[in-house]
């Protein structure tokens, strides 16, 4: 059995993440370290990592959680100060140490540098106004205004093959507001997808979560689905169960009237191969609504 000091992080994005921590000998605080990785995988092209427009900018939900793996595996210390988490490498012998360009600014600076180069990321910053003034920061408020939408519209999503970041954006850049969770059992091995997890990133960005269990599908009706025929089938059963769900679906209505823009999520990546497919045309053809799959 390998010993302390030969264990590596399980995944390729940690091995590059704590090869990155490793360029700082006197560490580097957990906002700096997110905005110089978005700015290195942004430059190089690098797909190890996807980030939201956040509070203070890019940020990355699953370089979060791999920081939390990271220090549980006694590879990296995070250290919590008053406003500020500080993260170092433990030194141990992993791989080699490798030299990234990593850019020189630290602190407000480098956020400056971040919004710049990529104002998308600043959206819902709630910083900008303290950090830009007079032109520049207009640009930044012109920028997110471009993302308003005024059209009502039920869009349905599915998150099979997305991660979290990819799937957060596919909601802010339609301008989304509120995510209606359809599954039954709204728990996945996925990161980020499972319901609180989803509820705290989505309203940390400005989406309301709404769980409707009572539109979903139970788990034993999804066992045996093989050919087309057979997801017919579930469907067409589902459908002679809209009367019992009336309540639920009228919810959905609600929600859609008081919100103009509102998404049914579940898993599959075609809607066609999902159950709320059945829910958007009975929206859209009992309130004569308008419907679009993202």
């Amino acid at each position: 059995m390998a010993n302390a000091t030969e264990k590596q992080p399980t995944y390729l994005r940690q091995r590059f993440l704590l090869s990155f921590i490793r360029q700082f000998d006197e560490g580097i605080s957990a906002t700096d370290l997110q905005k110089l990785v978005f700015l290195y995988l942004m430059e190089h092209k690098l797909s190890y990592y996807e980030f939201v427009p956040y509070k203070y900018g890019s940020y990355s939900f699953q370089l979060k959680e791999d920081l939390d793996i990271l220090q549980k595996d006694e590879f990296i210390l995070l250290t919590h100060q008053s406003n500020r988490t500080n993260i170092k490498a433990v030194d141990k012998t992993f791989a080699s140490k490798i030299i990234y360009s990593i850019a020189s600014e630290r602190g407000d600076d480098l956020i400056r540098k971040a919004y710049r180069k990529y104002p998308y990321y600043a959206i819902n910053s709630e910083i900008t106004s303290r950090l830009f003034s007079g032109g520049e920061l207009e640009l930044f408020n012109s920028t997110k205004k471009s993302f308003s939408q005024t059209e009502q519209v039920l869009f349905t999503i599915g998150y099979e093959g997305k991660t979290i970041e990819a799937f957060i954006n596919t909601l802010i850049k339609n301008d989304i507001r509120v995510l209606c969770d359809v599954r039954k059992n709204p728990l996945s091995r996925k990161f980020g997808f499972s319901k609180e997890k989803l509820k705290h990133i989505t309203e940390n960005v400005g989406i309301k979560y709404i769980g409707i269990p009572a539109l979903g599908i139970e788990s034993d009706k999804r066992t045996q689905l093989n050919t087309e025929e057979d997801y017919h089938k579930l469907f067409a059963d589902y459908k002679k169960t809209l009367p019992t769900r009336k309540v639920a679906l009228d919810n959905v209505y609600e929600l859609l009237y008081k919100n103009t823009r509102i998404a049914l999520m579940c898993f599959e990546r075609n809607p066609q191969m999902c159950h709320r497919h059945i829910i958007r045309d009975y929206i859209n053809q009992t309130y004569n609504t308008r419907s679009e799959d993202v």
